[in-house]
């Protein structure tokens, strides 16, 4: 009698721990081990629904001429703004990056200006109106074990916009990939090459693309953003990170542009950008693109934002 109510005692526990199971799937909630980075930005940054996302990205590839870029493309860059200003834009970059096949791709975001390397997301996916995207959680802890300097730090990611803005780029055309999240530390040349070593050496047998998440001048006015923009990006061309690093490091050049915050806003994504595709072979760069914010319709030319979109090529 003892041993048949523990039997039913048992069997009790196991039918309300399938219900709870089966109620914790049911309400939308995550599986027991996976962790989700929701969206920050839909509907604010680009559009909340799913049908009106999709048409929204459609709608820049068809402005967009065939790229056909004279060789390997190894990494690139890309602007984050909301899509009214910098969609279009960004899609010179995710429409070049069509035919290019990887397994995961980094993308590096903003400049935190702390005192680290850089920080990754510990989740499993991110979640965008089109669905999830997994993480690519095996090379991100290779990424921490390479360097003390490169840290997990969720609550750094939980409202960044610099990632997710690029993830639907990547679901509209249904890749199987996955990605590493990465918002940079200091933004220094040798963080930059810190960081472009440790993807390099967590790689593996994965191909990796690096992706470049940035915006141009902050803040000038338009006459004056076109400018410099221009200046930046015939730096980056150089395709030399010491150059790049030490055009950024001269600050009187940048005195006599109007209201200027900052010539770039992720410069080290762009210094790590750079080492990667110079180490796997790159010798040339070509700007697809460059606008910036007063170009848009709804853009105001006295206070903009500039955007660029760059192919770091083997030729």
């Amino acid at each position: 009698m003892k041993g048949h109510s523990s039997k039913v005692v048992w069997s009790i526990f196991i039918h309300m721990t399938a219900l709870a199971i089966f109620s914790f799937h049911a309400n939308g909630k995550e599986p027991i081990g996976e962790t989700t980075r929701p969206p920050a930005v839909a509907g604010t940054f680009y559009p909340g629904s799913p049908t009106q996302l999709r048409k929204t990205i459609d709608s820049y590839y068809k402005q967009i001429p065939k790229i056909e870029p004279a060789g390997r493309i190894l990494a690139a860059v890309t602007p984050h703004a909301g899509y009214v200003y910098s969609g279009v834009v960004a899609a010179y970059t995710h429409k070049s990056l069509s035919p290019v096949e990887f397994d995961t791709i980094v993308i590096i975001g903003h400049d935190t200006f702390r005192d680290a390397v850089a920080f990754v997301c510990p989740v499993d996916y991110f979640q965008t109106p089109l669905g999830k995207i997994p993480v690519d959680r095996e090379m991100m802890q290779k990424l921490q074990a390479f360097h003390p300097g490169i840290r997990a730090d969720r609550t750094l990611h939980r409202r960044e916009h610099t990632i997710e803005v690029q993830l639907p780029f990547l679901q509209f055309r249904n890749r199987p990939c996955k990605i590493i999240p990465i918002l940079f530390g200091n933004p220094t040349l040798e963080n930059s090459r810190i960081l472009a070593n440790a993807i390099l050496a967590s790689a593996g047998n994965k191909t990796v693309f690096v992706l470049a998440s940035t915006d141009l001048s902050h803040y000038p006015p338009y006459d004056a953003a076109r400018k410099v923009d221009t200046a930046t990006l015939e730096v980056i061309k150089s395709l030399n990170a010491n150059v790049f690093f030490q055009y950024l490091a001269n600050k009187e050049k940048f005195l006599t542009i109007p209201n200027l915050r900052t010539a770039i806003c992720a410069s080290g994504g762009m210094g790590t950008a750079i080492f990667f595709a110079r180490a796997n072979g790159a010798n040339d760069a070509r700007i697809l693109c460059y606008a910036n914010s007063g170009d848009v319709k709804a853009g105001d030319k006295d206070r903009v934002v500039g955007y660029g979109a760059v192919l770091f090529l083997k030729k």
